[in-house]
Parts: C-alpha cells; structure tokens; sequence
C-alpha cells in the first residue's frame, strides 16, 4: 500500500493505492499520526481511487481519524471509490458520519 500526502493551502488530500487490510493497517496509523501532527487547519479529503478492498481494521482508523478531525472542528470526506466499496460505506452507515463520493 502506497499512501501520499498532499497540501493544498490548509486542505490536506490523502491518497491511497492498494487494500487497506490489517497487514497494512500500521502503515495506515502511522500516516494518520502524521497527519494529525501537521496542525493544519482546513479540511482533509481520502482519495480511495486505487484502492480495491477496506478491512475493519483499515474502516476503524477511519473512524478513529474523523474523531480526531471532529475534535478539531474539521471536516472529513471519501471520494472515488469504487462501486463496491461504496455498497460496503453505505451498508455500514459510513455515510451518516461523514460524506462519501464516487
């Protein structure tokens, strides 16, 4: 799994490549604490476009981080993801936390 961050004034887009499993899972944490440490205060968008399967461990660390940004009165968003990740978001209610795109 390949993760980037990318600022964009005081946005910050996270893009990953690769499934989001629990053998990946540490690498996830790791670029989310990352994240959190930058003290940025704008929005922070997942761009799931190359990514095929989501584990709970890798939705939990989602999760986790929304806490985190909703602390700070930040927003989170998903977008492109595929169609059956997007059935899997909305099966679980994703949705209702925090707002998902194709």
């Amino acid at each position: 799994m390949d993760i980037e961050l990318i600022s964009k004034g005081e946005s910050l887009m996270i893009v990953i490549e690769g499934n989001i499993d629990a053998e990946n899972g540490q690498k996830l944490a790791s670029t989310l604490q990352d994240a959190m440490d930058m003290k940025m205060g704008g929005s922070v968008t997942f761009d799931l476009t190359g990514v095929r399967s989501v584990t709970s461990t890798g939705i939990g660390k989602f999760l986790n981080f929304f806490k985190f940004l909703n602390g700070e009165k930040r927003a989170m968003c998903v977008k492109g993801i595929s169609e059956q990740l997007y059935r899997q978001f909305m099966e679980i209610h994703l949705d209702r936390i925090f707002p998902i795109e194709r």
